[in-house]
């Protein structure tokens, strides 16, 4: 199937940066931890940019990244991702955003009503608990 050049490529584009980022993220965060658990080698490179030390661990998550990135880049690129995805870019320049006007009346609306509620679960919850205590003749 062919795209037009420029067809999607916003969505795309955040949509594979995103998930790099998520995997890039569990890779440096925990994943190199846990492969020197196991491996338990000294760093290759004591002091690395960026990284603090260079060794199996972080070998393993550079890979990782690097592979995963060529795989989302071909996943995204596969006609039913990439309609789906386009097809969410060009939903989304119909939609009318709100102004910081609107935004504010609605942040406040919600504020109000969760206050409102927040009233009336608490004081529901205390009228039925101090019934119940009575009719049960528990408390003091």
């Amino acid at each position: 199937m062919s795209y037009k050049k420029d067809q999607g490529r916003f969505v795309r584009m955040a949509a594979f940066w995103a998930l790099l980022g998520l995997v890039a993220y569990g890779c440096f965060g925990g994943l190199r931890y846990v492969v020197d658990g196991w491996v338990g080698a000294k760093p290759w490179v004591p002091q690395f940019p960026l990284l603090h030390k260079f060794g199996v661990g972080e070998a393993v998550a550079i890979g990782v990244v690097v592979v995963t990135g060529f795989l989302l880049y071909r996943w995204l690129n596969t006609p039913r991702v990439a309609d789906l995805l386009i097809d969410t870019e060009s939903e989304l320049r119909k939609v009318t955003w709100p102004n910081a006007k609107e935004t504010w009346t609605g942040t406040i609306a919600v504020a109000v009503t969760v206050v409102v509620l927040l009233a009336f679960l608490f004081t529901s919850d205390f009228v039925l608990t101090w019934g119940i205590q009575r009719l049960l003749g528990v408390g003091s």
